[in-house]
């Protein structure tokens, strides 16, 4: 059942990513930030019964939760940002590649990676390096949406080290969630707020569409992250992890499938270089 939840939880946040990437290009990257959070956040207000919790904890741990928060913010806002503008069959197994910054977390914290972790960051690196160089019909080199989404790894690296380490087992699920989904929201509504006219949508389309859009997006979102806590009861943290971790291979699939997007060859090589580094660092991070 947790390989099944782990897979699942890949599916989703797959989808996800091609159904925000469709809302961006819609409406902007702020505005879609905004639909998207808000609705995942009623989302878990529902979802706050179904898992244990407890809000009586040190302030520190709130601090905590609201610095993972941050990161989230960041995380999020880059990510959208690079759907946007980049190419989404790259730049979404590069966000994804945030193992590899949680590695580095736990390496300064004292707790070493396996081995195999080691490895995994090395195919990263090198992986990265290789699909950052998209050639466009002229023969130009454009980085277009790619410092994004490393910025992306970086900030949700961060935040799912810091949830792990000092925020999930005392606050427990659904807390958390909904702590980062309020201060997701907050940033969205207040850049709209300032900025009205700067995010105006790229394309024609029917409020209805839009708001189905965002709505499948955060439903989605909600999907995964609830198939990966499930996920953790059934089967071990590691191997849930290293199955999610994968999302960026449906994401790919659907971006040429649907975007007709195309990569040449070493492109390819470098996507699949990226995936194996992901989850060689999803495993066991420490001895």
């Amino acid at each position: 059942m947790g390989i099944i939840f782990g897979l699942a939880a890949a599916l989703c946040w797959g989808v996800g990513d091609f159904a925000i990437t469709t809302l961006a290009r819609y409406v902007g990257s702020s505005k879609s930030l905004f639909y998207i959070q808000l609705l995942s956040l009623a989302c878990w207000m529902i979802l706050l019964g179904v898992f244990p919790h407890t809000a009586n904890v040190p302030l520190g741990v709130w601090g905590m939760a609201a610095l993972a928060g941050i990161f989230h913010v960041i995380g999020l806002v880059t990510t959208y940002r690079a759907f946007e503008v980049g190419t989404l069959s790259f730049v979404s197994p590069i966000a994804s590649s945030f193992a590899i910054v949680t590695a580095i977390c736990f390496v300064l914290s004292g707790r070493a990676p396996a081995p195999i972790a080691l490895a995994g960051t090395c195919l990263l690196v090198l992986g990265v390096a290789v699909v950052s160089k998209s050639t466009v019909p002229g023969g130009a080199v454009t980085l277009r949406g790619v410092p994004e989404a490393i910025a992306s790894a970086v900030a949700f690296g961060v935040m799912f080290w810091i949830i792990d380490v000092y925020v999930r087992e005392p606050l427990g699920d659904a807390y958390p969630l909904i702590l980062l989904k309020v201060m997701a929201t907050t940033y969205a509504a207040l850049v709209l707020a300032k900025n009205r006219k700067s995010d105006e949508p790229r394309v024609e389309v029917e409020a209805r569409t839009v708001w189905m859009v965002a709505a499948a997006a955060a439903l989605l979102d909600s999907m995964a992250w609830v198939a990966a806590l499930f996920g953790y009861r059934h089967a071990n943290g590691a191997v849930v992890t290293a199955l999610a971790s994968l999302f960026s291979a449906f994401t790919m699939v659907m971006a040429w499938f649907f975007l007709k997007e195309r990569l040449n060859r070493s492109q390819w090589v470098g996507v699949v270089v990226v995936l194996v580094g992901i989850l060689l660092v999803s495993l066991p991070t420490h001895d």
